[in-house]
């Protein structure tokens, strides 16, 4: 199938983005992406009203972030999103002070139980941001396929975009990876470093609590690490974290 890469440039290419963003992480159902996209309220037009206000924020958060890049991969004959990619080009330490609470504040969810649910969760998230990431690096932040294209390339195409640019500005990559996107990534070069668990817990779980751990139970993700050029010699190769 002909597809061709293309960085997105308009707020006008939005909707349909986050609409294959969608569609990609509720098939199979991803809990991770239901602590930034909820569907809240009620009603036949709960999904529509949820996803219009992810698309409204998610182009808020783009075009307040200078180093956020979106590269989506379109058909050739059809000019519809196979799948997208957001990279982060931190050419300075992002977390100088640390990770700041405007990051962990799921400001998105109604107030209440939904929100300090999220809320705890990022913390938990962004931690080792702040204890790993804290020198210039890239960072796949989002990275999607639609179903109904994955094992095509789209995603290699997108992973290849942030390798170029990683050798070309001489820096490390870090993803936060979800297990299904695993092989790829290993197969770009990145390193499994370790897993960590987002599981939210209180002393005394309300019943709307226990409903939010079903509907987002513990989520398992990797952080992978491709160091500089995609060289890792054993013994000799530092870690990013364990240099001064």
């Amino acid at each position: 199938m002909a597809m061709n890469l293309v960085e997105v440039v308009s707020d006008d290419e939005f909707p349909e983005l986050i609409e294959c963003e969608w569609i990609s992480y509720e098939t199979p159902y991803n809990g991770f992406f239901q602590l930034y996209c909820p569907t809240t309220g009620t009603g036949p037009h709960a999904r529509q009203e949820s996803m219009k206000e992810s698309t409204e924020r998610q182009l808020a958060w783009h075009k307040e972030d200078p180093t956020s890049k979106w590269l989506k991969v379109v058909g050739t004959e059809s000019g519809k999103i196979l799948g997208a990619a957001q990279w982060n080009l931190f050419l300075e330490n992002p977390y100088p002070d640390g990770v700041e609470q405007e990051h962990t504040d799921a400001f998105w969810w109604p107030e209440g139980e939904g929100r300090k649910f999220a809320s705890m969760a990022l913390e938990q998230w962004y931690a080792p941001r702040g204890e790993r990431m804290n020198k210039p690096h890239i960072l796949l932040n989002v990275c999607f396929v639609h179903p109904a294209h994955r094992r095509r390339g789209v995603g290699s195409l997108l992973m290849d975009w942030g390798v170029r640019q990683a050798d070309k500005l001489d820096l490390e990559i870090f993803i936060e990876a979800a297990t299904p996107g695993v092989p790829l990534y290993l197969k770009h070069g990145f390193l499994e470093i370790d897993d960590h668990w987002i599981d939210p817990k209180v002393a005394d779980p309300t019943d709307e609590w226990k409903k939010l751990k079903e509907r987002i139970p513990p989520i398992r993700w990797t952080f992978m690490w491709r160091p500089l050029k995609g060289t890792f010699e054993h013994g000799l190769t530092k870690y990013p974290w364990e240099q001064e």
